[in-house]
Order: structure tokens, then sequence, then C-alpha cells
């Protein structure tokens, strides 16, 4: 993103109201106060409950619904999160790449194309959202917001220029990205206004009183955080990875799985007082999903990772194996066999 760009969305943020214009008309939309945010969340519960009385599905039930009609189906649900998988090893190997720019490149092209085939696929998973209990009171609950924090010359606007469809439209494209964000972020003249914060007469926001913070300024100030966070970080990535979402990304997974291999271990050690299991080469856990499944394994030395991965093979191969014909223990067998005869 350029200078100029920076400012023009810093300014917008700051600004906290959005302005919208069509032909000759000009609205502005407000962030609501917290009495405006009470009275959406009755009129989504009143929405929701009207849709409920009327025998239209929730999402749960929709859910279901595509499940039996064979729309979104378990294979869905696996293929998701194998996609899911496949990006964030991509990632992670982008951020291993760091220092070699080609693989990087090409990495990177195969990340987009990871990220587009994640986000068409999952989209078959909300298509009948609107039609739900949920999604229904989500738009009267949007709806009412925008109708009562637009202004015209300071004035509550009636929609008779512009029409409600259209400012709400206006409102949601206003929305940045995290790319454009994470961007910001990271970047003046932003980042100077965030560093000098705390010891500056400087406002970030120039919200009305008991107003909230717009979706641009919440995620901005949690981007901020986090930036700030990972300096402060003792594994403090180098400047190159910091300023690449992609290789910052790898790096925020590998740190996750770290410390929830680090957590399993520590939890682990400590049920496991008895003596015999704690001197034990091998100990099977039960695992009762997926992503305890992903944990146990983070849990083993690469070695033992190897080790897994070659009896795997083995036994694929050969149907049954006794243990003494598992590759490991042959190899265990054969040195011990050299070491007696040395002796």
């Amino acid at each position: 993103m350029k200078h100029h760009e920076r400012e023009f969305f810093v300014s917008m943020i700051r600004n906290g109201k959005l302005k919208i214009t069509k032909d000759d008309c000009t609205v502005y939309i407000y962030p609501p106060t917290i009495d405006q945010l009470l009275e959406s969340s009755l009129v989504y519960n009143e929405a929701y409950d009207r849709a409920y009385s009327e025998e239209m599905m929730t999402e749960e039930d929709i859910n279901v619904w595509m499940k039996e009609n064979g729309i979104w189906t378990l294979r869905d649900e696996n293929l998701e999160d194998d996609y899911k998988k496949d990006l964030e090893e991509l990632k992670i190997e982008i951020y291993n790449m760091r220092n070699e720019e080609k693989k990087a490149k090409n990495l990177r092209v195969l990340i987009r194309g990871s990220e587009y085939k994640l986000l068409s696929h999952s989209n078959k998973k909300h298509i009948y959202y609107q039609n739900t209990c949920e999604g229904i009171a989500q738009i009267e609950k949007m709806s009412w917001l925008i109708k009562n924090t637009t202004y015209i010359n300071d004035k509550p606007y009636d929609f008779d220029d512009i029409s409600l469809q259209y400012v709400t439209d206006e409102w949601q494209s206003s929305f940045l990205s995290d790319t454009k964000l994470r961007d910001i972020a990271r970047n003046d003249p932003w980042k100077s206004l965030w560093v000098i914060r705390e010891n500056s007469p400087v406002q970030l926001f120039n919200n009305p009183p008991n107003t909230e913070l717009t979706h641009n300024q919440k995620n901005l100030l949690i981007w901020s955080q986090m930036y700030d966070n990972i300096q402060e970080s003792i594994d403090c990535p180098p400047k190159n990875v910091i300023e690449d979402d992609d290789m910052l990304d790898g790096w925020f997974i590998l740190q996750n799985r770290k410390r929830e291999s680090e957590l399993l271990s520590k939890g682990f050690e400590e049920s496991t007082k008895n003596k015999k299991i704690q001197e034990s080469s091998e100990v099977f856990i039960m695992a009762s999903d997926k992503e305890r499944i992903e944990s146990i394994e983070n849990m083993n030395h690469p070695s033992s990772k190897l080790v897994k991965k070659q009896r795997q093979a083995a036994i694929s191969k050969n149907k049954t194996l006794l243990e003494q014909e598992l590759p490991d223990k042959k190899l265990d067998i054969e040195l011990l066999k050299r070491n007696s005869k040395r002796g």
C-alpha cells in the first residue's frame, strides 16, 4: 500500500463516522451508542423469536438438513479441514523459506490458490444462512442500526434520496480487510501515533462520547497490540517476517503448536506419576477428536515421528508383522548383536 493510501485510511478510521455520497446527497453513519447496541440486540432477539415461531429453521437445523440432502456432507467437512491444514502447512513452509526469495515467491502463489479453494468450498456451507432464524435476525438488527445511526445535516436521515440497501452496502464495503489493517498497523502514519499514544494528548479516534468503536477501529487496535506482542516475544521473528503476512502467519502457527505441545506435555507429565509409565519408551494416549490427535502427534520427537512413519509403511506393505520385524526393532536387535560381539 502506498503512503497516501495509508494516510487516507488512517484519517477515515480515526474520524469514526462514515461519509456516503450518492448524486448530490451526502449522509454520515456514526458509531452506535451503548444504548443503541442494547436496543439492536433486543431487535435481534425479537426477530429471532418471531422467525422461530413461524417455523423457520435455525442454523443448527439448516446444517442437519444440508447433510441429509447431501448439500454439505461429512466429506465436505473433512475436505474443509484438509484445506485449512494444507494452508497452514504452506504458510509454515514459506516461513521456513523466508531467506529463499525464489521459493517463497512460488509458495505465495500456492497460498493464494489454497485460500481461494478454501473460501470457495466453505461458501457452500453458508449459502442458506440468510434464511435461518439467525440470518433473518441479523439482517433486522443491522438494518435497525443503520436506520438509527445515519444522519444528514446532524439530523436522522429518512432514506428518501438514498435507499437503506445502498447505505448498508456502502457500510459493509467500508470494512477493511485484515491485509490492509495489518499494513496500516505496522507503518506510518498510524505507527507513530500508536507509539506516542500514552505520552501525547493526541486522541486516536474522534468518536462521540459513549459510542462503540467501529469495526475498523477495533481490528486496527487488535493488530497494533498484536505487533507489540510480537516485538516483545523472546522468539521475535526478523523484520522481513514481520512485514510479510504469509511468513508471519507461519510463525504464528508454529508458535501456537509449540505452546499447545508444551501445555499437553506438561499436563501429561503431571497426570502420569507412575514411574513405570514415565520410564517407558512408548506410551499410548487415547484421543477423542482430530484436534486432539494432532496435539498428541506434535508431542513426539522428530525421530519418533520417523519411526512411526516407517512402521506404518512396513505394516501397509506386509499387512501383519511381529514386533521384532518392525524396522526400528530390527535395527535395535542388529545393534545389540554387534555390541555383544564387541564385548
